[in-house]
């Protein structure tokens, strides 16, 4: 069972890496031009969208639930879940920076501007971090967990988390393998803490999600 686990996660990774590197080769730079030649009704409508990317509200809201509900609500549970969420997002996003910083991927406003379509690793500049989007991380770690403790709702966090991901390649921010990487990153992060989570006996869901 282990080493079907380990066959499918292998496999899981291969298939997105190959994704991202064909779409860097064939879509990303269409995707960057096509996109900067929309109206600015569109990018305003996408614009109000990617705000949805941003984690310091989840983060500072599953923190508090956490606080109140462990020691004033007096629910072990809602607070081990509101952990869950923060940790999701907290650790999800260091992940992504980490990346961001080791790859140092131009961002598509270089490409538009000077024609700079690359790398530049260990910069530590936002024109060179684009490369896993951060917003997406953000957005699919949150969706993730929170169908993953409540086990229900799956379309409609699925289509919030595909909208953010969308506007961040519209409004300029990030190529479409930026997107994809970074929500991928959160999946499997946000998974392997709910399996953590789940196998110290710290309840976050009305059935255990393992081994699905």
């Amino acid at each position: 069972m282990l080493e079907n686990r380990k066959w499918r996660a292998g496999l899981c990774f291969f298939a997105v890496v190959s994704v991202c590197v064909t779409s860097y080769v064939v879509l990303d730079r269409r995707a960057a031009f096509f996109c900067a030649a929309l109206g600015p009704g569109t990018k305003e409508i996408f614009g109000l969208l990617t705000r949805l990317g941003i984690s310091t509200p989840y983060l500072v809201a599953a923190l508090a639930g956490a606080v109140y509900f462990r020691f004033l609500g007096k629910n072990r549970e809602l607070a081990n879940v509101a952990a869950f969420l923060f940790l999701a997002v907290a650790l999800s996003g260091l992940a992504n920076d980490l990346l961001k910083v080791l790859v140092g991927r131009s961002r598509p406003g270089l490409l538009l501007s000077k024609g700079f379509y690359g790398f530049k690793p260990f910069t530590s500049k936002y024109i060179f971090e684009s490369f896993p989007s951060g917003h997406s991380n953000t957005i699919a770690s949150f969706c993730y967990g929170l169908y993953l403790a409540a086990d229900r709702f799956a379309l409609p966090l699925l289509f919030i988390a595909l909208a953010v991901m969308a506007s961040r390649v519209v409004v300029g921010a990030h190529f479409p393998s930026d997107v994809l990487f970074g929500a991928y990153l959160a999946v499997v992060i946000t998974g392997l803490l709910a399996e953590g989570f789940e196998k110290k006996g710290l309840k976050i869901t009305g059935r255990s999600r393992m081994g699905v």
